[in-house]
């Protein structure tokens, strides 16, 4: 994670110096401002200032090397707890299928949009509280 901790701040500092070379040098080359680029690179600049700062942040809170940058880490010293999951659960398939007809709305028309956003919202309200009710209650 160091290693992308460092990646992430070099194109950071790439992006932000280019984030000022490319429209001066556009401004002067054409006479005019180009605002597309500008804003991309700069958002670009922005993406990596926050991808490089959360890995630093994890790196420093969990205080040292991860599993995956030791040489001399086993397989089992990255295992970590993935959460606590339903067996049997149908609500996931779901909001997938939700999901996807969400996707599909946005290309067909307003109408369905609408009717995926309440499905989407059923579906992620379901399975949000399942582990609270019938047979699955903590």
């Amino acid at each position: 994670m160091k290693t992308n901790v460092i990646m992430f701040g070099l194109l950071t500092v790439f992006f932000g110096i280019f984030a000022v070379i490319y429209p001066t040098w556009n401004y002067f080359g054409d006479g005019r401002i180009e605002w597309v680029g500008n804003i991309a690179i700069a958002l670009t600049m922005v993406m990596f200032l926050l991808l490089g700062s959360f890995l630093y942040l994890n790196l420093r809170r969990q205080g040292g090397t991860l599993p995956e940058d030791s040489e001399t880490a086993d397989i089992d010293d990255g295992d970590s707890e993935m959460g606590y999951y339903l067996p049997w659960s149908w609500w996931p398939f779901f909001a997938g299928a939700a999901g996807g007809i969400a996707m599909l709305a946005m290309s067909v028309g307003v109408w369905l949009a609408l009717f995926s956003l309440g499905l989407v919202l059923i579906t992620f309200i379901g399975w949000f509280f399942e582990p609270f009710r019938g047979s699955y209650r903590r």
